[in-house]
């Protein structure tokens, strides 16, 4: 499932599937750049503990 994420002109930032295009969260470029620093920092990796990767 690919994302995409922008930053609007508003400071905002837009996230979406690819495959979805029309649905679109949006959330500030703080909680946006949290929610990256936890990712690097393998922060949420027990939610994909055992589970194999799709392949690309």
């Amino acid at each position: 499932m690919p994302l995409e994420a922008t930053v609007g002109d508003d400071g905002m930032v837009y996230i979406r599937e690819t495959e979805q295009p029309e649905v679109v969260a949006v959330t500030t470029l703080a909680k946006w750049e949290a929610f990256v620093k936890g990712v690097m920092a393998g922060e949420f990796d027990h939610f994909v503990a055992g589970v194999e990767a799709a392949e690309a």
